[in-house]
């Protein structure tokens, strides 16, 4: 898991949007973005425990033109979700106090894209 909350902010704050939304997004089916507690990094730990219990590599997969991990990543991305949405308000993400963004590799590393636009006024 990378924290990424400080390079979507920074976005955010350079594209002179002050109110309106905020898309985070990555195009890969094994990854993800979610939002999660970062006053504790051990809550990460519990994130990625609790993801590899409900999809554990040596699930019997259906599909098999990719390896078990790549099976895997594709299931834990459809929980975890592409994308997250946030509002934005005087040029800042709405976060809550212990809330941070974190983009979630399940079959890697690999080169990744995450894609941040801002709309509004």
């Amino acid at each position: 898991m990378y924290d990424i909350t400080e390079q979507v902010q920074s976005i955010v704050e350079s594209s002179g949007v002050k109110e309106g939304i905020c898309l985070v997004y990555t195009p890969h089916s094994t990854a993800g973005v979610l939002i999660a507690c970062g006053i504790d990094p051990n809550a990460l730990i519990d994130v990625d425990r609790f993801v590899r219990k409900i999809v554990p590599i040596d699930t019997p997969f259906a599909h098999t033109c990719d390896p078990a991990t790549d099976a895997a990543g594709h299931l834990k991305s459809i929980l975890i979700n592409a994308q997250q949405m946030f509002p934005v308000s005087d040029s800042k993400l709405m976060l809550g106090s212990s809330q941070e963004i974190y983009f979630f590799e399940f079959d890697g590393p690999r080169d990744r894209k995450v894609y941040v636009q801002v709309v509004g006024e």
